[in-house]
């Protein structure tokens, strides 16, 4: 008896009776379903392939035909090759959700063949095969190793494994979500997408698997995309320090390895092969307020009214599950929401951009609309005797769409123009991975669910799981274009696979809030952005649990500068807006956003790179300097683009806090205050503080704080510059639409130095058809060393400049040439006096 109290006592089980009877008769009949499709674990030891017997050359590569396998090495392009082995040797590609790369041509490659070897080589990578055993070694064209097999592929059943060395000092990002520090080397990440409540350093796998590993040694970096979306893992080094092994319960073993001088060239070619995100709108970098719980019509009017009477910028209010009819996906409550439309239309009207929560889930209700349209339609996923399946979520019992049939996916953006007619700015995707609410049982579906994978049809567990959450990501995107198509779509989902990027953003799941959590928020953002997917960041002030005062103002300055920026947390947790924490907390709350959307521009800047060549909008240290070991699992501080470097406070009570400057001269962005980086320093930072910093000649442009996107004219760019030698970029478009694919954008160089003879420079390049309707341009000159002689612009004096304290201000029209100069040499502003770590504001 107590056994049973201890069980029903257990949170979900407190949901009632539309849930649990769900459940049961779920578990019921997936008991007599697992005796006739559950399939058997294969036995026995995994086979290497053994011998090659004969060698088949194909355009761009080869088929190695080996004793228990056949293996193909295909250059895709000069840099990346893809490796395939299976027991079959199949020619034609498995199909691929992940890889939109398209070859125009065959690579040219040469072969070199003898009895013992053979070498085929593009013009950047060459790959040698040992025919005695099959395995395979990557060179760079100058000889550096790229990858060697171990074991190298191995098979057993359906089962594939490749292992190849894992040498020593190279550290291991990417894999998606992980609950981990930055370096993730030394064990092993499951890839399989799942609902973990409450999950902690350590937790593994969480709800977003990619499987792209980024490896870096002081001179290489290189990727390795295991496209094979079955259940699996990788081990970096748990069961052997020295070996990393990728393994996938089913399918093909097919990678594609590309190697580059530096991370940035690997994600590069990463994105090329899986596709680049498409631009957000502007809107959509700005703060986001949510909560579960806020249930009412009145309580997103009061909601809108607290912010803007604060002065506290906002963009963007979220509608979780308590806006829909029973949890119905696409319907909202009308007794709760009586007039949605117009509350939708009047937020938006005050700058709001509303976004709602939907769940695949389609609740089994014989009233329901869109539950009939989809059995008519004959959307739902089946069983192998054609049963469709049901189980438990939110609604009660449900069925699933099958995102992998390009029908149900047209279905699914059908439906959501309900919701983007209705006012709906953005779409939130959650329970996709897909999760149920099953207490005591299976949080997913059975591994013997079959999807259509557009028309190669794979099991759950072979492919259609990971996948799922991506592909109803994809569905939204498509219906929120179609039925908005000047509009760029905002979709933000749960799960994901390899690929999401091209469709989607995330966010890193129902996170706690602690000050472990605080600091997981870095790494898992960095960790996501090595994966080919930046648009990210988390709960802030946690989902699970109450912050402290304390807590809150640290994660409103660290989300500050992340990609994403949203508060959201629990039903029934204490309230968790910007005031909620009292006055300090608030102006702390305030300072905050203010940052956020003065440097909307370089944020966008940075999203605008991670568009064009797959370089994350965060950026670990080492992106600085790829040789500097040190900097290999630095996961407290990161690059914002380019040019900033945040360092927030993530232990309880600090005031102050030890940062690792890479190498060259770094400023205190808000005091100007110099530092000499290439070692640690120690930085003071009370409660009100985010320690950033600016690298030594760049631009940083700013805007005038705005309470949300548009609410006024942009009049004025200011450029708030960094004495020193360098180089910065601003793109520039309007913000919303699609005219920058057309050419509709500008990117704007600056080039910056001091000259011999006295003068600092900064040149000022643009190209684009795009014109800012700003025509006043603040250009604020940080580190001179003494008062200058004069200012010009393009040739002529500028009209009015000033110098106070190391720093020039001048405000002009836009120009292509600014030059200060000096009474006599001048130089940056090096007085000892101010090269020491800032007291930060």
């Amino acid at each position: 008896m107590n056994t049973i109290r201890k069980i029903l006592a257990r949170p979900e089980f407190q949901l009632g009776l539309p849930i649990l009877i769900p459940a049961l008769r779920y578990r019921l009949g997936n008991l007599l379903r697992n005796r006739r499709f559950k399939s058997r674990s294969p036995h026995g030891e995994f086979q290497a392939l053994g011998r090659v017997l004969t060698v088949e050359r194909q355009p761009g590569g080869v088929w190695l035909h080996a004793q228990q396998g056949h293996v193909e090495i295909h250059f895709v392009t000069p840099d990346v090759v893809r490796m395939r082995a299976s027991r079959e040797g199949t020619a034609d590609l498995p199909f691929s959700y992940a890889v939109t790369f398209a070859e125009a041509a065959p690579v040219a490659v040469t072969y070199e063949d003898s009895p013992q070897t053979l070498v085929v080589r593009s013009e950047r990578v060459a790959c040698e095969v040992d025919k005695a055993a099959c395995h395979l070694t990557l060179r760079a064209a100058d000889g550096r190793l790229i990858a060697q097999d171990t074991a190298g592929f191995r098979l057993r059943g359906e089962q594939v494994m490749w292992s190849s060395r894992l040498p020593d000092g190279e550290a291991c990002y990417g894999l998606g979500e992980r609950g981990s520090g930055l370096n993730l080397r030394g064990r092993r990440y499951a890839f399989w997408n799942s609902d973990l409540v409450k999950y902690r350093l350590g937790s593994d796998p969480l709800y977003l698997s990619i499987p792209f590993l980024m490896g870096l040694q002081p001179d290489l970096a290189y990727g390795v995309l295991w496209d094979n979306p079955s259940r699996g893992w990788v081990d970096l080094g748990e069961a052997d320090p020295g070996e990393k092994t990728f393994f996938a319960e089913s399918g093909e073993a097919c990678l594609y390895l590309m190697a580059g001088h530096d991370p940035q060239a690997v994600l590069a070619a990463y994105t090329s092969l899986t596709g680049h995100m498409p631009l957000p709108p502007v809107w959509a970098l700005g703060f986001h307020q949510s909560r579960w719980g806020y249930d009412t019509e009145a309580t997103f009017r009061t909601l809108a009214h607290q912010f803007r009477q604060r002065r506290l910028p906002c963009d963007a209010l979220y509608f979780d599950i308590d806006y829909m009819d029973g949890y119905r996906v696409f319907t909202w409550n009308r007794e709760r929401f009586p007039q949605m439309p117009a509350l939708l239309n009047d937020l938006c009207t005050q700058g709001f951009k509303p976004v709602a929560i939907i769940d695949p889930g389609i609740k089994t209700d014989s009233k329901f609309d869109i539950y009939l349209d989809g059995l008519q339609r004959d959307v739902f996923l089946k069983y192998p005797d054609g049963t469709r399946v049901a189980a438990p979520v939110w609604p009660g019992r449900c069925h699933f769409p099958d995102f992998s049939r390009p029908h149900t996916r047209a279905w699914w953006a059908e439906h959501v123009g309900k919701l983007v007619q209705a006012g709906f700015a953005g779409l939130w995707n959650d329970m996709n991975e897909p999760a149920l609410i099953n207490p005591g049982g299976e949080k997913s579906l059975p591994d013997y669910v079959v999807h259509d994978w557009d028309e190669h049809p794979r099991s759950h567990v072979s492919g259609g799981h990971n996948t799922y959450g991506m592909l109803m990501a994809r569905s939204t995107y498509e219906g929120m274009l179609q039925h908005r198509p000047d509009r760029r779509p905002f979709v933000m989902t749960r799960a994901a696979y390899a690929g999401a990027q091209r469709y989607t953003s995330s966010w890193t799941g129902d996170n706690s809030a602690t000050w472990e959590h605080l600091r997981l928020s870095i790494s898992m953002a960095l960790n996501m952005g090595l994966s080919g997917l930046p648009f990210t960041g988390p709960d802030t002030g946690g989902f699970h649990g109450e912050p402290s005062a304390e807590l809150f103002a640290r994660w409103m300055e660290l989300s500050s500068v992340l990609p994403y920026f949203r508060v959201h947390t629990i039903a029934g947790s204490a309230d968790q807006e910007p005031w909620s924490f009292g006055e300090q907390v608030e102006a702390i709350s305030r300072s905050a956003l203010e940052r956020r959307y003065r440097l909307l521009p370089a944020l966008y800047t940075a999203f605008a790179q991670a568009v064009r060549n797959g370089a994350p909008v965060i950026r670990p240290l080492f992106w600085m300097e790829p040789r500097n070991k040190a900097l290999y699992g630095v996961d407290d501080a990161f690059m914002v683009g380019d040019t900033l470097l945040a360092a927030p406070v993530l232990e309880e009570g600090a005031t102050q806090r030890e940062v690792l400057l890479p190498a060259g001269t770094w400023y205190a962005f808000e005091s100007g205050e110099m530092l000499r980086g290439g070692g640690r320093v120690t930085v003071q930072a009370p409660l009100d503080a985010l320690p950033l910093f600016a690298r030594a000649g760049s631009v940083i442009p700013l805007w005038p704080v705005m309470q949300y996107v548009g609410e006024q004219p942009l009049e004025e760019l200011h450029l708030r510059v960094f004495a020193g030698t360098g180089e910065s970029v601003l793109y520039e478009d309007a913000g919303e639409g699609f005219a920058y694919r057309d050419g509709d954008a500008r990117w704007s160089a600056f080039t910056t130095g001091f000259l011999p003879g006295g003068e600092f420079v900064i040149d000022w390049h643009t190209s684009g058809a795009y014109q800012p309707p700003y025509e006043r341009v603040r250009v604020e000159v940080v580190g001179i060393s003494g008062e200058p002689e004069r200012v010009e612009l393009d040739g002529g004096m500028a009209p009015v400049w000033y110098f106070n304290e190391g720093v020039v201000e001048f405000v002009a029209g836009p120009f292509e040439r600014a030059r200060i100069i000096g009474r006599g040499a001048l130089t940056p502003f090096t007085d000892e006096t101010r090269l020491h770590p800032p007291h930060f504001k």
